[in-house]
């Protein structure tokens, strides 16, 4: 059986338990590197890969095995379940995990309810045009859409809007910026963050 676990936002306190169980349980465990140092089980179950593709290869070769693919976040909320499902012929088991998203929007105190979640993470996305239309929206980010860049176009698209930023969320060096768009227009951030845009 091959399992795609979600392993929260980062920190091991929010794994969810039944992610727990299914790695104890499982023969090897495949994850980005990051991932894998987050997570307490045995060493030798551990394979660190780079880019997804080496999950297939994993795969085929402990075809049999229980593995389990770890993944940050909700593996189903722009994760790597698409992408297994579209490559990979076998049986899969989604454990779903606490998205950063969600983590993000209770550490501000802001409702999902009828907000817009995207994502610019690795992905082209019609930014301005899903800000325009949602009072409220979340983006996943990445180095080429980074916090800055997105309130650069928030500002040449003569936007207004309040926008909060979260690096790092869950581990203990977390930041929560929070500013209009223009004065965000040249901070530096980390590239990995979640931001929530309040268009005015």
């Amino acid at each position: 059986m091959v399992y795609v676990v979600g392993i929260g936002p980062g920190h091991k306190d929010y794994i969810l338990p039944k992610a727990i169980k299914v790695l104890n349980e499982s023969d090897i465990i495949i994850g980005f590197s990051r991932a894998l140092d987050g997570i307490d089980v045995s060493k030798d179950k551990k394979i660190g890969i780079k880019s997804l593709s080496e999950v297939l290869d994993v795969l085929e070769k402990y075809y049999g095995k229980t593995i389990s693919i770890i993944a940050s976040g909700d593996p189903s909320f722009y994760g790597i379940s698409d992408f297994i499902n579209r490559n990979y012929k076998g049986e899969t088991n989604i454990i779903t995990g606490i998205s950063s998203i969600q983590y993000f929007a209770s550490k501000i105190n802001k409702a999902l309810d009828h907000a817009y979640l995207g994502s610019v993470h690795g992905r082209e996305e019609d930014f301005i045009h899903k800000v325009k239309e949602n009072s409220r929206s979340f983006w996943l980010t990445d180095r080429n859409n980074t916090p800055s860049i997105l309130c650069n176009k928030l500002n040449d698209n003569n936007i207004k809007a309040k926008v909060y930023v979260g690096e790092d969320l869950s581990y203990d060096n977390e930041i929560i910026t929070i500013d209009y768009s223009y004065n965000l227009l040249d901070k530096e951030f980390s590239y990995l963050c979640v931001i929530m845009v309040e268009s005015f």
